[in-house]
């Protein structure tokens, strides 16, 4: 039976419906941040990031896959935020360079593209960790190369990697200590499954209601620490002839949370850092900064504790009623 074909403006409509799920489940993956700092963003960043890739393809009226799958993964990398949103881009990334020459593609063809966006995505980090959106994104394609090498078709092969992804997830704090510390999943990794999850109803066409998004149940971990996480850091470089490797290997020296990704033109980077204004004026040497932000982690997580410790009195406030 010959293998059904699909088009770029179905993968565009896909990536929309990706969008959706991630803006439904925000505050849900904000509450389960704990790694690699808790500052509460995972899933503003998330659905930003997915939200500057749906955008950028919306107008186009191509049938190609690749075109569309390469212009959503610049606006993905131009749009990323945060640790996991750049990994989301890069992910886009993977998947366009797999689907580079497609004008249509099968669902061999998208298990493909999994693979390549994990192995991007691993790429891209200099000491990868286990139990976070990697091992999500590795365990799905797997899945997905199982179900495709058995001649399933689109629909079937995303039900098996939102499966994958919804039990991978669960076993991440059996991989990351500070999950099972915190009592919490992958915040990352369960933004990846809602990611899947969006694709997969579009390509399933359900009309099936959603499970209702449950708030992130954690144990409580607001107590005072010493330690200093320094400053989120975030900017684009703009050029010609950037020395990707040469800049990439000069920043992992500089800070934690490292990614340094995209090619000569154009470079996003992030990364945690005491050191801000020193990164800043050795890039600015290297190309044109843009879209330079710099936040104060170790407000964000005081400020992450505060309001923990008063969701908790209101709780304690409202049961002493009983």
């Amino acid at each position: 039976m010959e293998e059904k074909l699909y088009d770029g403006q179905l993968f565009k409509q896909a990536l929309k419906s990706a969008e959706v799920q991630l803006e439904k489940r925000i505050d849900e993956l904000n509450e389960l941040n704990v790694f690699p700092v808790p500052d509460g963003d995972t899933g503003i960043n998330m659905y930003l990031t997915m939200q500057a890739a749906a955008k950028s393809v919306e107008d186009l009226t191509t049938t190609s896959v690749a075109e569309v799958t390469a212009k959503a993964a610049r606006g993905a990398l131009l749009g990323a935020r945060g640790n996991s949103g750049v990994l989301l881009s890069q992910m886009l990334r993977g998947m366009a360079k797999a689907l580079e020459m497609k004008e249509r593609f099968t669902s061999f063809d998208f298990a493909q593209a999994l693979r390549h966006a994990s192995d991007t995505a691993y790429r891209s980090i200099g000491k990868p960790v286990e139990g976070t959106i990697l091992t999500v994104i590795r365990e799905a394609a797997d899945a997905a190369h199982k179900q495709a090498k058995r001649g399933a078709s689109l629909k079937q092969t995303l039900v098996a990697v939102a499966t994958q992804a919804k039990n991978t997830v669960k076993q991440t704090p059996e991989l990351l200590p500070q999950l099972k510390e915190a009592g919490v999943v992958d915040a990352g990794g369960k933004g990846l499954f809602y990611v899947f999850l969006g694709m997969k109803q579009f390509f399933s066409h359900t009309t099936a209601k959603l499970e209702k998004p449950r708030g992130a149940t954690r144990k409580d971990t607001t107590k005072t620490v010493s330690q200093r996480y320094g400053f989120d850091l975030q900017f684009l470089i703009e050029g010609q002839k950037l020395p990707l490797s040469e800049i990439r290997e000069k920043i992992n020296g500089m800070g934690n949370s490292v990614l340094v990704v995209g090619d000569e033109n154009i470079i996003r980077v992030h990364i945690h850092t005491r050191e801000p204004c020193k990164i800043l004026n050795y890039c600015a040497n290297k190309g044109r900064l843009k879209d330079v932000t710099q936040e104060d982690m170790d407000k964000q997580v005081a400020r992450r504790r505060r309001q923990n410790k008063s969701r908790i009195k209101r709780t304690l406030s409202s049961t002493a009623d009983y």
